[in-house]
């Protein structure tokens, strides 16, 4: 037996340190809920977990983008499920004065009330948001622009990759004209020479007694209803439309005052644009061959496949031929974060709705053949909106699966990140159980050990 060097008490304190070691790393365990507290304790665990939980924070940041996307959706087709019962009912009033049983006077309540229509179609367009993002104004579209004035890009929708496009216009979109005689402002209409005179169907009547001046300004007031333009100085009328459905027809029940105002019974005509594809060695600039183009008035359409449509409008000075490059910029759709990595994006284009875009901002119900037309624009109208809302519902549903895969990825990626990082808390309950039973048997055999050298004091007292 030796006394200067205790073995058993070293080797004993030795177990009860490293015991005691094991039972703290098993109560941090069970504490924290966690295996991996530090990196010590699984280096490669630690860092594979640390990357995972930041992609579980982005999946989770990904979902409420795309939830936020889906808001903005319903939003959008709230406002447009208004416009679509507005042009209903602008729909029904055209129906009605298409009807030849209405006075003038029913034709004025009826085109008051559309124009009011009208007005809150453009007030909704302009003024619908989503957190300060205008929605149907045209913001979140693509835009474009060209090197010449004379044309101004209206709309870019469908699937069009961003580039140049060329356009040569040949000539510009006409309106109908004609010219009346004036009378002079202090002459009076006599007995023969009291009637009516019809201009596109809205009859005038000019009864005796009438000056020229009141004769000029009933004629022009009546022109400004149907949207045609008269000047009192020079006589000439001129539809404020162009193109070849524009028209002039102006006829009289009494040839002396046919005579007196130069009133032929002729139709004068607009006409519209002649537009077509820029070419050079390589083809068509920026359009496919399968590429087609539309003309009515100063618009023009281009459509092609894939639901590509690029509208464009000739600007009303312009009164000669040229040639122009349209830039078709990225910018301009709302882009959705609908991933948690670089590039996972949605575009969200909305057109833009207001009734020019719609082409319903000049529409009247004054005549029959006014009201026909009109009709056969709101159903075009509809159409449109209708197109419209199908790619709302369409981006709708795609946010719908994309949120449900979210919901999947992060559920798989937190049961991936658990099984490395999360503590077994049966297997570690065990562990500390038994490391608290060596711990309390160290200690015991650490007492013996140290209480064994006090047999040596037994030689001595022999």
């Amino acid at each position: 037996m030796r006394l200067n060097h205790n073995t058993l008490a070293y080797t004993a304190n030795n177990n009860l340190t490293a015991v005691n070691n094991n039972l703290t790393k098993a109560m941090e365990r069970l504490s924290s809920g966690y295996k991996i507290n530090k990196s010590s304790d699984d280096a490669a665990g630690h860092a594979i977990s640390q990357r995972m939980r930041s992609q579980i924070r982005g999946l989770q940041q990904a979902n409420s983008n795309a939830n936020d996307g889906v808001s903005l959706i319903q939003t959008a087709e709230g406002a447009l499920n208004e416009i679509h019962s507005i042009l209903e009912r602008i729909r029904e009033l055209a129906v009605k004065g298409a009807n030849e049983t209405y006075a003038e006077e029913d034709l004025d309540a009826m085109q008051d009330e559309i124009d009011q229509l009208l007005s809150e179609i453009d007030r909704i367009s302009n003024t619908t948001d989503f957190n300060g993002r205008k929605l149907l104004n045209g913001e979140l579209n693509k835009k474009g622009y060209t090197d010449n004035d004379g044309l101004k890009v209206t709309e870019i929708g469908g699937d069009i990759e961003p580039g140049k496009y060329g356009l040569s216009i040949t000539s510009a979109g006409t309106q109908a004209t004609t010219t009346l005689n004036l009378m002079a402002d202090a002459a009076v209409l006599t007995e023969e020479q009291a009637g009516t005179i019809s201009i596109n169907g809205f009859d005038i009547t000019l009864t005796a007694g009438m000056s020229g001046d009141a004769v000029k300004a009933r004629i022009r007031e009546a022109a400004d209803k149907i949207g045609i333009d008269f000047d009192e100085t020079t006589g000439q009328m001129t539809t404020r439309e162009y193109g070849s459905k524009q028209y002039l027809h102006i006829t009289c029940d009494n040839d002396e005052l046919a005579g007196l105002l130069g009133i032929t019974g002729t139709t004068t005509y607009g006409t519209d644009a002649v537009a077509d594809f820029q070419t050079d060695a390589n083809g068509r600039i920026g359009f496919r061959d399968t590429a087609g183009i539309e003309t009515q008035g100063n618009r023009i359409t281009v459509t092609d496949k894939d639901g590509f449509q690029m509208i464009y409008d000739i600007q009303p000075e312009v009164t000669t031929g040229f040639s122009t490059t349209i830039t078709v910029l990225s910018a301009g759709p709302m882009v959705l974060q609908i991933g948690n990595n670089e590039g996972q994006t949605l575009n969200v284009n909305i057109n833009k709705t207001t009734s020019a875009s719609l082409n319903i901002d000049t529409i009247n119900v004054y005549t029959h053949a006014y009201a026909s037309e009109a009709v056969d624009k709101l159903d075009d109208a509809v159409a449109k909106l209708s197109n419209i809302r199908s790619s709302l519902g369409a981006y709708q549903n795609r946010l719908d699966h994309i949120v449900t895969n979210l919901e999947s990825a992060e559920e798989n990626l937190t049961s991936a990140v658990s099984r490395i990082s999360d503590t077994d808390m049966a297997e570690e309950i065990t562990e500390y159980t038994q490391m608290n039973v060596l711990s309390q048997s160290a200690l015991q055999m650490l007492i013996k050990s140290n209480a064994r050298p006090e047999g040596l004091l037994q030689l001595f007292q022999r």
